[in-house]
């Protein structure tokens, strides 16, 4: 393969310095600086490490649980430069509760991809609800699918209440209730429970996430005759709401055929007789998301009551619908970028043939288009369980969640000032612009009207010389400091004489 010469950056040719620096030798404190700087660099890559950090905070956990946590302090101490106290209130900070993530270090390297991830937002959910209150004691479950291939599931071990799971602890099981992984803990899995999420999970694949709530206040709505009316905005972003006479047991097939009739095939909630609900979800945001709203819908109408069902105003099926959609979609400004990101990623013939292939299959086009690099899709609930997510990291909890949206920019804004640059500067720009067109076959130099002039004295064979000469036509004469040109052609007439 052949070289293409690259033309000299602003008239002047790199490649001869480039190749006298190399060929220079440095001295011996030059070399021994350079050397620093290359550990220093890779010591700054290794305590940037993710993995490396919480490596660090498994070790220092351990060793403040074992009662020999003085050692370690004094050791890091010594390394940063700081009093161990400073160092010691950095790892005591959350030392008030339980991390939800206390899946660190090495230790995640033995999970599946973004099974970590899935332990961390569901441990995350059972903490939402233990804070909100909505809590059932050992009997509720919240169970997540793993995969779409594999027919494995997450759901908290009984024994446990909901502020003492974390990612670790949850059990991996399969549809029958049988433990595939056990967790961190010795409680196992409360099949009767389980038989409940297990059916609903077999009769819709596109539900990955199951929320029991059991709360009072929707535990006596499900006890209603009427039901969840529709007279708050709570409500109407539910969708359609079925009910099933639960009679807290499936043993019976013909009692688990009509559970599935009952829920249909596109409703997501589900008011289980004098039982509570199921808020089912595509993601856990969405799951989490029905969970909240039916709880402050169930809450109102406990409120109206008194008043009577006939004194109520029921909103309008028109207005459900526009309620519903709304909650479906994103933002005016994230539809924009979505829009935007739709005409960028669909002008590939490989992202058609990847549409054509998920309408065929019928599987998870979110997590394909994903992969594919296809337009993102908006999450429902994503919002708000992000900003909740916050909420618990500034709480000290460790969730362990990766934002999509980062509140902080990577990048600060940088202060406005009236002279960002010297006025010796401002030529600059110009020269590199040229040399991009000249490298672009756009333009020519030397073309006139171009602005090849601006840098014809850059690129100038002649030499500029200093001369002191006397003054000439007076007495006493003194000495005048003019500039001497010697242009290229006295140079040449100079050398052939």
């Amino acid at each position: 393969m052949t070289e293409v010469e690259q033309p000299p950056q602003n008239g002047i040719d790199l490649s001869a310095n480039e190749d006298d620096d190399n060929s220079k030798a440095r001295p011996a404190d030059i070399e021994q600086d350079m050397r620093e700087m290359e550990r220093r660099k890779r010591v700054e890559a290794i305590m940037g490490s993710k993995l490396f950090r919480e490596e660090l905070e498994r070790i220092v956990d351990s060793a403040r649980d074992s009662g020999n946590a003085d050692g370690i302090l004094q050791q890091l101490s010594d390394i940063v430069g700081v009093p161990a106290t400073r160092v010691g209130s950095v790892f005591r900070a959350s030392n008030c509760m339980q991390p939800i993530n206390d899946i660190r270090g090495v230790e995640s390297m033995g999970y599946a991809k973004g099974e970590k991830i899935l332990r961390c937002k569901l441990a995350a959910t059972f903490r939402l609800l233990d804070l909100y209150g909505w809590t059932q004691g050992l009997g509720a479950q919240i169970t997540a699918r793993l995969k779409v291939d594999q027919e494995y599931f997450l759901v908290n071990p009984y024994g446990l209440l909901y502020h003492e799971i974390t990612a670790s602890s949850l059990n991996k099981v399969d549809m029958q209730g049988n433990i595939v992984e056990q967790g961190t803990t010795n409680f196992g899995v409360n099949k009767s429970h389980f038989v409940l999420h297990s059916i609903v999970h077999a009769a819709r694949p596109d539900i990955r996430c199951i929320i029991y709530i059991g709360c009072s206040p929707v535990v006596a709505i499900s006890s209603l005759k009427a039901g969840l009316l529709p007279l708050t905005k709570d409500a109407c972003v539910l969708g359609e709401i079925t009910s099933h006479a639960y009679a807290g047991c499936l043993v019976d097939q013909d009692e688990r055929e009509k559970l599935v009739r009952n829920l249909g095939p596109n409703s997501k909630v589900m008011l289980l007789t004098n039982h509570g609900a199921l808020c089912c979800g595509e993601t856990i945001e969405e799951a989490f998301f029905a969970a909240c709203h039916i709880v402050q819908a169930c809450e109102t109408q406990l409120k109206l009551l008194p008043v009577g069902l006939d004194n109520l105003v029921l909103i309008p099926e028109e207005s459900r619908k526009t309620i519903y959609e709304q909650s479906r979609s994103p933002p005016e400004d994230l539809a924009k970028k979505f829009a935007a990101a739709a005409a960028v990623t669909t002008a590939g013939d490989s992202n058609k043939a990847a549409e054509e292939e998920d309408k065929k299959e019928g599987e998870e086009k979110s997590a394909t288009t994903k992969v594919l690099g296809q337009t993102p899709k908006w999450r429902v609930g994503g919002a708000e369980f992000e900003a909740l997510m916050r909420m618990l990291d500034n709480a000290g909890y460790r969730t362990g969640y990766i934002y999509r949206h980062p509140l902080i920019k990577s990048e600060p804004p940088k202060p406005k000032n009236d002279v960002e640059l010297p006025p010796a500067v401002s030529s600059l720009g110009y020269l590199l612009e040229e040399e991009e067109l000249f490298r672009q076959g756009i333009w020519k130099k030397g073309v006139a009207g171009k602005g090849g002039d601006r840098s014809r004295w850059l690129n100038s064979p002649n030499v500029y010389q200093k001369v002191e000469v006397l003054e000439t036509g007076t007495p006493d004469p003194k000495k005048i400091t003019k500039v001497e040109i010697i242009t290229f052609e006295d140079k040449t007439q100079t050398k052939d004489n």
